[in-house]
C-alpha cells in the first residue's frame, strides 16, 4: 500500500508540474478601480426567419485612467452563448471582432490603435446569435409559456458604470412584450451601476419563424474549455516517454486519473445567459507559481520517486 501511495505521489507531482507549465494562469486584472466609464450601451435586435437574432452593438466607452500596461487597445463584451457567428465591424476604428472564450462567451473587439485617459471610443459591430429562444411548454397554454420566448440579458460590467443603456427590439411579429413600443421597436432604457444587469423579454407565436437551432464550432474555445483534458493526455504521453527512454518502472495497477475541463458561463442549448463583460487590454501572463522548470528538474523528480519506490520493495 505504501508503495502504491508513493507512486501515486510521483505521478501527481508530474501532472501538477506539467499542467502548470502548459497552462500558466494569466495575471488578474488590476483592482476594481474606476478605469473606464460607458457613456452609452446600445443594442438593436432583429429576429431572422430561422429564429436567430441579428444583434448590433454600439458603445461610447470613455477611458478614465491608463492601466499599468498602458491604454485600451481591446475590450471584451459578453454574449448570450457560444453559438454566435458572422461578427462584423461597423466602425473604421475596429481592427477585428470575433468570438472569444475566457471562462465565458464574449465578443472580443480589437481596435486599430490604443486609446488613453480622457479619450472616448465610439465603436459598433454586429453578429448573428443562435439558440436564444426557449420553446413553449406543453403543460400550459397561457401567458409566456405558450410562446417562443427570448429572455435576453446583455453582457454586464463588474467594474464599470453604464450611464445609459438602450435595448431596441424589432416589433415585427411580436406577440408579447412588456416594454414600451416606440415606432417600430420595443425599447428599454436606463442606467446601470457597476456589476448591475438588466433583462429584456419578448415572445412570438409558433408560426412566426422556423425556430432552427444551430451549433457553431469555435476551435479556440474548444481547446480553452478542454485544456485540463488535453493537459492530462500530454502528461500521460510524457510519463510513458520517460518510462521507455529513462528505464524507470511504474506500475499501472491501482491508479485511475480523471480530468475534467470546462467552466465559465454555461447555458442550455435554447437558454439565454451572459457573462460579465468589459475586460480591457493589459492582462499579462507572469510566472506566479514557479512553473518555469527545467527538464533536468522534472527528470530528477521522476528518478527520486522511482528510487524511493524501489527501496520500499527491498
Amino acid at each position: 500500500m505504501r508503495k502504491f501511495i508513493l507512486r501515486l505521489k510521483v505521478v501527481s507531482a508530474v501532472l501538477l508540474i506539467a499542467v502548470m507549465t502548459m497552462f500558466m494562469l494569466p495575471q488578474k486584472t488590476e483592482a476594481a478601480t474606476k478605469y473606464d466609464e460607458i457613456l452609452y450601451y446600445g443594442i438593436e435586435a432583429h429576429v431572422e426567419y430561422t429564429g436567430s437574432v441579428n444583434f448590433t452593438y454600439t458603445l461610447d466607452w470613455k477611458v478614465l485612467k491608463d492601466g499599468s500596461e498602458g491604454g485600451v487597445s481591446w475590450v471584451k463584451i459578453g454574449i448570450p452563448n457560444e453559438n454566435a457567428e458572422k461578427f462584423v465591424p461597423l466602425t473604421d476604428n475596429i481592427k477585428s471582432v470575433a468570438y472569444y472564450y475566457d471562462s465565458g462567451d464574449y465578443a472580443k473587439i480589437v481596435f486599430n490603435r490604443t486609446y488613453h485617459a480622457g479619450e472616448t471610443i465610439h465603436f459598433s459591430y454586429s453578429f448573428l446569435q443562435h439558440n436564444l429562444f426557449t420553446e413553449p411548454k406543453s403543460s400550459t397554454n397561457s401567458g409566456w409559456n405558450k410562446l417562443y420566448t427570448y429572455k435576453f440579458t446583455p453582457g454586464w460590467f463588474d467594474n464599470i458604470d453604464i450611464d445609459k443603456f438602450e435595448i431596441k427590439w424589432d416589433s415585427a411579429k411580436v406577440a408579447k412584450c412588456d416594454e414600451n413600443l416606440v415606432g417600430e421597436y420595443y425599447v428599454k432604457t436606463g442606467k446601470l451601476g457597476a456589476g448591475r444587469r438588466t433583462t429584456f423579454q419578448v415572445g412570438y407565436r409558433s408560426g412566426a419563424f422556423k425556430y432552427t437551432k444551430k451549433t457553431v464550432s469555435h476551435p479556440g474555445a474548444f481547446f480553452a474549455k478542454n485544456g485540463a483534458v488535453i493537459g492530462g493526455i500530454a502528461v500521460f504521453v510524457l510519463v510513458i516517454f520517460l518510462k521507455i527512454f529513462m528505464g524507470d518502472s511504474y506500475s499501472r495497477s491501482g491508479y485511475h486519473g480523471g480530468f475534467h475541463g470546462g467552466g465559465g458561463c454555461a447555458c442550455a442549448c435554447a437558454c439565454a445567459c451572459a457573462c460579465a463583460g468589459g475586460g480591457r487590454a493589459g492582462c499579462s501572463k507572469k510566472d506566479f507559481y514557479g512553473t518555469k522548470i527545467s527538464t533536468k528538474r522534472l527528470r530528477k523528480v521522476l528518478r527520486d520517486g522511482a528510487k524511493d519506490a524501489e527501496s520500499e520493495t527491498l
